[in-house]
């Protein structure tokens, strides 16, 4: 499976990225906007993990671009600045989920999992 992190807290984007590459992911990465959808369009992971606050375009319209560039995309939301109304917003748009952050992979799993009761290897430290 491939899975986008895009993150513009390149240290937290990285130990993701560990940690999902040791669960036998193929981890791409991006930290604003505009990388994220060159990642989508050369790429087409099947998986996302968009953090909805970075600098530019916020991961709201990157949810909604996703959806556009690949409607069967899997997209869970991380946020440490969370509000119902963006969670709300975010699940309208079409992510499966909304996590605070700080949230381990165990976690993103498991939220990415909510959807048609996937499962995904977890416990695997990083």
């Amino acid at each position: 499976m491939k899975i986008l992190l895009v993150d513009d807290e390149e240290i937290f984007r990285k130990r993701l990225a560990i940690a999902f590459s040791r669960r036998g992911f193929t981890v791409h990465e991006a930290s604003d906007f505009d990388s994220a959808v060159g990642v989508l369009e050369k790429c087409a992971p099947e998986m996302a993990l968009i953090d909805l606050r970075m600098p530019g375009r916020s991961g709201i319209e990157l949810i909604a671009e996703a959806k556009c560039l690949q409607p069967g995309i899997k997209i869970v939301v991380l946020t440490g600045y969370g509000s119902i109304a963006t969670a709300s917003q975010a699940i309208r748009l079409g992510a499966l989920y909304y996590l605070p952050k700080p949230a381990d992979v165990d976690e993103i799993l498991l939220a990415f999992s909510q959807d048609e009761g996937k499962t995904f290897p977890v416990n695997v430290r990083a």
